[in-house]
């Protein structure tokens, strides 16, 4: 897989085999994109990097690589024919039918692995784990509370305003409102990748201005962390937060990984599929009859699922979890 959302979404697949069978060598195969997810893992013997847009001679290549590895179980989540021909006992199969029932993809990935154990019951981990948080990487998260004076006693909410595609995204205005309420009782963090940061930028910089003008003696905490941190740092910043608010971002995945609390933002994306699968979330969408789709671009050019989205709700969301 490529989608690093996606890639997420089969960690407790390998979960499973960590935990049922300690003494084995696990390789993953996956994309560039989503290769960051396993960096410096040491639960991960041997990490292949797939480019699909290699030329056919590579890709045969790879397949006499893989077949020389002598593997005894083959779990492949993207039904390819290096899953379907290479010479195993145990494998998943293309063919496989998954009942209606089963909707979210992290359960879809899980029942795939106990079809190609041929439904032996496998002990199920207590946590999910394989994801690998350094104690340097917690190190860097502290270094950077301790520059921006955010004390261990501040209650932290993450906010994760970028979205992969356009139908996804919540109105920046809005961010901004969202941010503005909570400031004065939480440190908000801001966070992204590297190209987000005219965005979170644009956030904290609205915010600040109407503490200015709205407020004349309080001072909120609002921090922008795009661009600063890579994943497995990321996961050790979400471990000090109360809560995560997303939208349909494969971030959103990784902290339900963690089992972070998460407000979820979704307009034409089906929570039932790809929605949080934390102890705790909340999914907050607006029920009309066009969603969900699953186009790249609203055919009715307004984008309503999300717009209609108010920050009374976010808000209200994040009183109700904070409560329970």
């Amino acid at each position: 897989m490529s989608n690093f959302g996606d890639v997420i979404l089969t960690l407790p697949v390998l979960d499973v085999l960590r935990v049922n069978y300690p003494d084995s060598k696990i390789t993953v195969m996956v994309g560039p994109r989503a290769a960051e997810v396993f960096g410096n893992n040491p639960y991960i013997h041997n990490l292949i990097i797939y480019d699909k847009y290699a030329p056919l001679r590579k890709k045969m290549q790879l397949f006499f690589q893989l077949k020389k590895g002598r593997y005894d179980l083959v779990i492949d989540l993207r039904n390819t024919l290096f899953g379907a021909l290479l010479p195993v006992r145990f494998r998943t199969s293309p063919f496989l039918r998954i009942p209606p029932h089963i909707r979210h993809m992290r359960q879809k990935n899980l029942y795939r692995l106990m079809a190609a154990l041929r439904h032996r019951e496998p002990s199920m981990p207590t946590k999910e784990r394989l994801f690998y948080i350094s104690p340097e990487d917690e190190n860097y998260i502290d270094s950077l509370f301790q520059e921006h004076g955010i004390a261990k006693s501040d209650k932290i909410i993450i906010i994760s305003p970028a979205a992969g595609g356009k139908t996804r995204r919540w109105q920046k205005e809005k961010f901004v409102g969202l941010c503005f309420s909570l400031v004065n009782n939480y440190s908000v963090i801001l966070i992204g990748r590297e190209n987000d940061k005219p965005l979170t930028q644009y956030i904290k910089s609205e915010c600040k201005d109407l503490l200015e003008t709205k407020t004349s003696n309080k001072t909120g905490k609002i921090f922008d962390f795009a661009g600063i941190t890579n994943l497995a740092q990321l996961g050790a910043l979400f471990k000090k937060s109360y809560l995560v608010v997303v939208c349909d971002t494969g971030i959103l995945h990784l902290a339900s990984y963690l089992d972070i609390p998460i407000v979820g933002l979704f307009g034409p994306s089906d929570e039932r599929r790809y929605g949080p699968w934390s102890t705790k979330f909340k999914v907050i969408f607006s029920p009309i009859p066009c969603r969900p789709c699953r186009k790249p671009d609203c055919k009715f050019n307004t984008v309503e699922c999300m717009q209609k989205i108010s920050v009374n709700e976010v808000l209200d969301s994040i009183d109700a979890l904070l409560k329970s």
